[in-house]
């Protein structure tokens, strides 16, 4: 439902979100980190002024996709092919030790297997929607860190997915495995082969009928279907988003689509993508054993630091370069609020596991930025 203050609240989010970035540039804080501040600060958690509701939950989604969309055009492809390897291996650490600490924190505590399972499962999900929009305040998001931070995420991604559809499937809810592997790799070898034989076609004739804005109407329209065509595979969208940026990224029209991405997301829907994540931050709903949130918080953020760092430096990189690494992988997001939320729904999850799910999220956008800007002004690799 539409608040009936809606405009007024979107009036409210662009200003504050415009000069809290300027507040946090001028005490050297990336922009990103004073947004979802100021989001917690107008929604319950704070004075309550400002309500999220259909429409800005939207615009927030669509903000998040232009983001992912924005950091696809602008990835080094052949980069990103000689960080493949780094990638792999940085997802697979990022995967393997959050997993295995939710699951023992879990077990320890006295929770079911398949409840711990999928406490672990939400420690895999990375969110790199804050990583990235730090990366490009920082200008390093072309830097072998980010190519391989991006790169890593989505090999999270699918692994996520795979891992929540086993637990549920040995459960009794979720679809059959076999599907839903099939259907990820069907979208996978879909998305590249209509990128690469049909991207540039389809603008080259875009281009030819002459019309306003048709290039970046077009690139959207195709951002859109591969975030669309993502969601209905089993992915998230973004995952989608980002892969149509990599095709458009390879094309001539490169330029004109991120200059207009960028103009569109900077003032409007990336803003509202950052201060959805405090307004929809309840805090005064947590509840639980301290104890058992507090260390599955500390296991959420250490175990992406250790497990990516450590894949970073099996595959390649030095040891600053794996520390910044495993920072960048610390986010969660939309991932790990889906798994909460189906668990909770299905009675796997009682409110303490969704609650901690909410403040691992919360707590990670919170602290990433300023720990990259840290790391990265070591000028040392």
């Amino acid at each position: 439902m539409v608040h009936p203050h809606f405009l007024l609240h979107l009036a409210i989010i662009l200003i504050v979100a415009k000069y809290i970035s300027a507040l946090s540039i001028k005490f050297k804080m990336p922009p990103v980190l004073g947004m979802i501040i100021a989001g917690i600060i107008l929604g319950p958690s704070g004075i309550d002024i400002v309500k999220t509701d259909i429409v800005i939950k939207w615009l927030a989604k669509l903000g998040v996709i232009m983001l992912l969309f924005s950091a696809g055009i602008e990835t080094d492809i052949e980069q990103m092919k000689s960080q493949g390897r780094i990638s792999l291996f940085t997802a697979s650490g990022g995967v393997l030790i959050p997993f295995a600490l939710g699951i023992g924190t879990s077990l320890f505590f006295g929770k079911d297997i398949f409840s711990s399972t999928l406490i672990g499962t939400v420690l895999t999900a990375t969110s790199v929607s804050v990583t990235v929009m730090t990366l490009i305040e920082l200008k390093k998001l072309h830097s072998p860190e980010g190519t391989s931070i991006l790169g890593a995420a989505i090999l999270d991604d699918v692994i996520g997915i795979l891992l929540l559809t086993f637990v549920f499937g040995l459960h009794g809810e979720g679809k059959n495995i076999t599907l839903s592997i099939t259907k990820i790799l069907f979208y996978f070898a879909a998305a590249f082969a209509f990128g690469f034989f049909l991207f540039k076609p389809i603008l080259r004739f875009t281009k030819k009928i002459n019309v306003d804005s048709g290039i970046l109407s077009v690139a959207l329209a195709l951002c859109f279907f591969f975030a669309w065509a993502a969601e209905k595979a089993g992915i998230a969208e973004i995952t989608g988003a980002y892969i149509a940026g990599l095709f458009i990224g390879q094309t001539r029209h490169k330029r004109t689509v991120r200059e207009g991405i960028d103009t569109l997301g900077q003032s409007f829907f990336i803003a509202m993508f950052f201060i959805n994540i405090g307004l929809e931050t309840h805090l005064e709903n947590i509840s639980g054993n301290p104890l058992f949130i507090i260390l599955v918080i500390i296991f959420a953020v250490s175990g992406k630091i250790f497990g990516a760092g450590i894949g970073a430096k099996i595959g390649g990189f030095t040891w600053l370069q794996s520390v910044r690494t495993g920072i960048g992988m610390i986010p969660r997001g939309e991932v790990a609020l889906i798994i909460s939320s189906m668990a909770l729904s299905r009675g796997i999850f009682t409110q303490t596991e969704f609650s901690t799910t909410v403040l691992i999220v919360v707590i990670s956008a919170v602290i990433t930025p300023p720990l990259l800007k840290i790391t990265f002004k070591n000028k040392g690799v």
